[in-house]
């Protein structure tokens, strides 16, 4: 297993889901490729994409010698959400990968991370913590999945298979599901710096960045978190 630090994206640029509302495919193909342009500038990248998209005819995805394009079909469970298929194509990924890196940072593709310079520097020397996640606080307690870091045993130790309990329109969400899949025991933290995450939301089509409020509950967060005795999600 490969011991380095690597950069997992998760891409679908046909989109195969319910509640999306970002659906113009030659729009999301440039935003991954935006993306591509960043994040191969720091690690080996496993770009893993699960549409009808003809990668293999598209040149501008080979243009990277550490990228790797994984392949993987449409999946079938098309009415269950977004987060049950990128999960899914994690598992299968995992499944196929000859000598998978050992860890490694997940992004939602289309999503940039504005100051992921440091977030690179602080997962790459991470020695203690199997997972690092951000989170939200009460009322709605989640995990916020579109970027994380993990190693590929604690993956596959709580995360395997997870998907299955996805139900986007049951509103049974993937970030609900990753977060009941910690265990107070397990060596996890937040990032000492919050990833300043912009995109287009895929269910709304909504632009987004960072908010000053975003920023504040976050710091409220941050500062109340070490005092949960268990160590627990607030």
């Amino acid at each position: 297993m490969d011991k380095r630090l690597a950069i997992v994206m998760t891409a679908t640029i046909i989109p195969n889901a319910i509640r999306t509302a970002h659906v113009d495919a030659s729009q999301r193909r440039a935003e991954y490729l935006a993306a591509i342009e960043l994040y191969s500038q720091y690690a080996e990248v496993y770009f893993l994409e699960n549409s009808t998209y003809d990668l293999a005819s598209d040149p501008a995805f080979h243009q990277h010698a550490n990228v790797h394009i994984r392949k993987f079909p449409p999946s079938v469970a098309h009415d269950k959400g977004k987060g049950y298929q990128e999960f899914e194509m994690l598992d299968n990924w995992l499944n196929a990968e000859q000598c998978p890196p050992s860890r490694w940072i997940k992004v939602t593709g289309r999503h940039l991370a504005r100051n992921f310079d440091k977030i690179f520097a602080e997962c790459l020397t991470e020695n203690q913590h199997e997972l690092i996640i951000e989170q939200t606080r009460a009322p709605c307690r989640v995990a916020l999945t579109e970027l994380f870091y993990i190693t590929t045993e604690y993956y596959q130790r709580r995360f395997q298979g997870i998907y299955r309990e996805c139900d986007d329109d049951a509103h049974i969400f993937i970030e609900h599901i990753v977060r009941n899949h910690i265990r107070a025991s397990d060596k996890f933290r937040l990032f000492h710096a919050m990833p300043l995450m912009t995109g287009v939301r895929g269910t709304s089509g909504e632009v987004f960045g960072i908010t000053l409020q975003r920023r504040l509950r976050r710091l409220i967060g941050k500062c109340l978190y070490p005092l949960n005795e268990k160590y627990r999600f607030l």
